[in-house]
């Protein structure tokens, strides 16, 4: 089946409508975008990768990578975000437990990190150091906020409680791309998602009307 993979997750829920993370999301995209454009998340971003990343949460990132590596992952690149310049992120892939990790910096909105497993029936397992915000999640798909845990101790959370079925490749010839196509997947999976009460609304009052002409006709 076509997947919705809704990766890079905590990245979409914090650009998407929810109240109490819009000035998160104001300020990822305020150099980038008109005040007037921070509504809508763009429906795309390009990943640019970086020789000489410019990390400001070093001592972070340093122990993040220290961690990522004795637990196997390989590093698939450095890369900052065409959309939003000042968004850092390293990527990296785990071909044999078919996970990335990838790790975030923005100089306004902190460091965080993030384990996703995507599986071939269209969902995915997210465990972030994210704090906990409000995530509409597929049916069979697995979202965990876990702030206060180290990196270490959040991928053997997600080893043992992830569901076990069939997985997607994580490659690091793959992890850019795969990385673009799932924001943009997410974007339009959410956006599909904040239209339809719109439209039922629409509905409804169409059939109002509707009910109303034929009352009168009667």
């Amino acid at each position: 089946m076509d997947s919705i993979w809704l990766w890079p997750l905590a990245l979409v829920v914090l650009l998407v409508a929810w109240p109490a993370v819009r000035p998160f999301a104001a300020r990822l995209l305020s150099d980038r975008l008109r005040p007037q454009a921070l509504d809508e998340p763009p429906d795309h971003i390009y990943l640019l990768r970086v020789a000489e990343p410019n990390w400001r949460q070093d001592e972070a990132r340093r122990l993040a990578e220290t961690q990522l590596a004795a637990a196997g992952f390989a590093e698939a690149g450095v890369y900052v975000v065409r959309e939003m310049p000042e968004l850092t992120l390293g990527l990296h892939a785990h071909a044999a437990e078919k996970a990335y990790a990838i790790l975030y910096d923005h100089p306004r909105s902190g460091f965080w990190s993030e384990f996703v497993t995507r599986y071939e029936d269209g969902t995915l397992a997210t465990f972030t150091t994210l704090e906990p915000v409000e995530v509409d999640v597929p049916d069979g798909g697995m979202y965990v906020s876990e702030p206060k845990l180290s990196l270490a101790l959040l991928w053997k959370r997600m080893l043992a409680g992830r569901p076990q079925k069939p997985m997607l490749d994580c490659t690091r010839a793959r992890a850019a791309q795969d990385f673009e196509k799932g924001y943009a997947e997410s974007i339009a999976f959410h956006k599909k998602r904040k239209g339809v009460p719109a439209e039922r609304e629409a509905a409804a009052v169409a059939k109002d009307a509707r009910d109303k002409d034929s009352a009168k006709a009667a």
